[in-house]
């Protein structure tokens, strides 16, 4: 089998006729690069035969070369390649091709369109750079299909100024498919709508004047700073991050701000209004005491000056002395404790209703001949 494969290689492998254009070193190099590309071949390499009888073109471009490399090319499965250039062998060759070499590029062309199914590659707007597990395609728009074996192939778009993109697809003999692409620019802006919870904030982009939500922009590819504000509520901000070729929608939540209710003001306690109608109450209380005291003595003193009384001595004296000073005693107490009563009122009253200063009191007495007199002074 390894010979007749040999056998029928040799078949296909032609002497490289090098174009005039190439200076000797550089046929010299080509011819290097054929030998080893002729070798590989027969040991069934064909990969790395295929890198061979490529550096041999490129230094001394020749059609004869060309089928070698599409022959490498079908065998490690590079069809669409194969195909573009067994075309382009005939072409150059034009006349000079041997009847029975066209008749062995003729198979190989069966061959390959037997193996594989066409796939369409579609990309919208300009053209694009289509690689195929690697390997470059051509630009779009295609002019034909790629002819791709069964299985599992990675398709790539590529544009500049553009996100690349690609799909994996998978590939059954004789089921022609397409692959279309939308590729996504890296600089054209991009739709965005900017919501406010409630509607209605002023919102700006990148410190641009604001305008009301919600509201719909063009934002380049990149990051933002949105701020919204409204009246009531706490400025709401975020970074908002564009990707190329997708539109979305940003919501910002503005929090109330709590309406500031002032504390009643508290009062100081009135303790000097307290303190007086304490007193006050104090005073009138002993007061009484005296008041009846004194009555009391009166009354011995009344029932002794009747006729027929025991004699007036020393004791009735003290007796109607001690009278007179608890008589004197009971108004000044009475008499005091009315006026540190009615300071009390007045000074609790002040307290709880005016705002003012806290309030004084001062109470003065004084004896005269009637009794006593007393004088209070309320500062407030």
């Amino acid at each position: 089998m390894r010979s007749q494969r040999s056998l029928c290689l040799c078949l296909f492998l032609a002497t490289a006729a090098h174009a005039q254009v190439a200076t000797p070193a550089q046929r010299k190099e080509a011819a290097t690069h054929y030998q080893r590309g002729v070798a590989l071949s027969k040991e069934g390499d064909f990969a790395a035969a295929l890198s061979e009888f490529r550096a041999a073109y490129q230094s001394a471009p020749s059609y004869e070369v060309l089928f070698n490399i599409g022959f490498c090319e079908r065998r490690t499965f590079k069809y669409g390649q194969a195909l573009r250039t067994f075309a382009q062998y005939l072409k150059l060759g034009g006349d000079k091709v041997a009847a029975d070499r066209r008749a062995a590029v003729a198979r190989e062309i069966e061959a390959v369109r037997a193996l594989t199914a066409p796939v369409a590659v579609i990309v919208e707007g300009e053209p694009a750079t289509i690689t195929v597990d690697g390997e470059k395609e051509g630009q779009t728009p295609l002019t034909d299909f790629i002819p791709l074996g069964p299985g599992k192939h990675v398709v790539r778009a590529e544009r500049e100024g553009d996100v690349a993109e690609e799909r994996t697809i998978e590939v059954v003999s004789g089921q022609a498919q397409a692959v279309q692409f939308s590729l996504r620019s890296l600089s054209r802006p991009v739709e965005v709508v900017l919501e406010t919870r409630p509607s209605g904030a002023l919102v700006s982009i990148d410190g641009a004047p604001a305008a009301p939500s919600p509201r719909t922009v063009q934002l380049k590819p990149g990051a933002h700073e949105v701020v919204a504000r409204l009246d009531g509520h706490t400025p709401a901000r975020t970074d908002v991050v564009v990707q190329p070729g997708q539109p979305r929608s940003v919501t910002l939540e503005l929090v109330a701000v709590a309406a500031t209710v002032a504390a009643p003001q508290s009062r100081p306690f009135p303790i000097v209004g307290v303190s007086l109608l304490s007193a006050g109450l104090i005073a009138g209380g002993l007061g009484v005491f005296f008041a009846a005291q004194a009555t009391s003595s009166a009354a011995e003193v009344t029932a002794f000056a009747r006729p027929g009384a025991a004699t007036w001595d020393a004791q009735w004296v003290n007796t109607e002395r001690t009278g007179q000073q608890q008589m004197l005693a009971a108004q000044l107490l009475l008499g005091g404790g009315g006026a540190l009563v009615l300071s009390g009122v007045i000074a609790t009253f002040v307290s709880a209703f005016a705002d003012s200063p806290r309030p004084a009191a001062k109470l003065m007495l004084f004896p005269t001949a009637q009794g006593a007199h007393a004088s209070c002074v309320v500062s407030f």
